[in-house]
């Protein structure tokens, strides 16, 4: 079986019942386009299907593992994603949701790639208290205090300063 069709569900049977369920678990593997992911476990997903007037609701849980970098030091950071899963597919495609293929099919794939995705924090931190990377050497602070150069530096906008300090004059 082709990965891309890891999440590729037929749910031909269940549309003509409406009303009707089943419960589906599906896993397979799915790459995230984030910088701040650096690898990405399988996913799990554990589904409910649920047939509608019209389609099937999709709801349930994803869930993977990841290794994402901390924003701040750089060091590696074990991260589990849990993104809840929620979509309507229509027999029809319309502007509120896709459509159920003409073989009965739908792929959920993308939808668990985003879903997924969106859980995955926009600024991973290891510790809240992460001291980060010393700008001047680049020595990760949180394991000391660097060694060879002050702690404290001229700001790049020193020279600016004095023009705040310029009496105003009147004519």
């Amino acid at each position: 079986m082709d990965s891309m069709d890891t999440f590729v569900v037929n749910v031909s049977r269940l549309v003509r019942r409406p009303g009707s369920t089943r419960q589906v678990t599906l896993a397979g593997q799915v790459e995230p386009a984030l910088d701040q992911v650096e690898r990405c476990g399988p996913v799990k997903a554990e589904l409910r299907l649920e047939a509608m007037a019209g389609g099937v609701w999709v709801c349930g849980v994803a869930c993977a593992e990841m290794l994402l970098r901390c924003n701040r030091c750089l060091s590696r950071i074990s991260f589990k994603a849990e993104a809840p899963v929620r979509q309507a597919y229509g027999k029809d495609e319309s502007e509120d949701m896709p459509a159920i293929g003409q073989d009965g099919d739908i792929d959920l794939s993308g939808l668990l790639h985003d879903e997924l995705c969106l859980s995955v924090p926009l600024v991973p931190l290891c510790s809240e208290a992460c001291r980060g990377l010393c700008p001047v050497c680049g020595a990760d602070r949180n394991e000391g205090s660097c060694q060879g150069h002050s702690e404290s530096r001229e700001s790049p906008f020193a020279t600016l300063e004095a023009l705040l300090e310029v009496p105003f004059e009147t004519a």
